[in-house]
């Protein structure tokens, strides 16, 4: 599939969106958190018991960031996905929006729409994945 996908906080993202919406700059942001690298740009998802599972396509480690090249960072191998981040500019306005979510090689995860280039794009990430929503 064409995302791209971390390790982060015990948790796997698998981050989608159009070419040039902000996936490796996402990517780039989590990394910097602290994530692991799985892939950038190409990502191979197979079910597996747990779920579904990403691993990189190619070459583990290589990043793309834009206007600047290709870089080779620690990869941090195969990884479970928790949580389909759907990238949009713009995300929805709706205050209280139910979750989302998605299907992928038959298997239902919760999705979330997110601007990557938002600046509480990270913090919100983080939240998602370890807060307890109440309304």
């Amino acid at each position: 599939m064409h995302a791209s996908s971390v390790r982060w906080l015990e948790r796997g993202l698998l981050i989608r969106g159009r070419p040039g919406t902000g996936k490796s700059e996402l990517v780039v942001r989590l990394l910097e958190a602290g994530a692991r690298l799985v892939a950038d740009d190409l990502v191979v998802l197979e079910p597996a018991a747990a779920g579904l599972r990403a691993r990189p396509h190619a070459r583990v480690g290589l990043v793309e960031m834009r206007g600047a090249g290709i870089f080779q960072v620690a990869g941090g191998g195969a990884t479970a996905i928790d949580l389909v981040v759907e990238l949009r500019r713009r995300t929805p306005g709706t205050r209280l929006p139910e979750f989302a979510r998605t299907t992928i090689c038959g298997i239902e995860l919760p999705q979330v729409a997110l601007d990557p280039f938002a600046t509480s794009a990270v913090a919100r990430l983080r939240l998602l994945l370890h807060a307890t929503r109440i309304a």
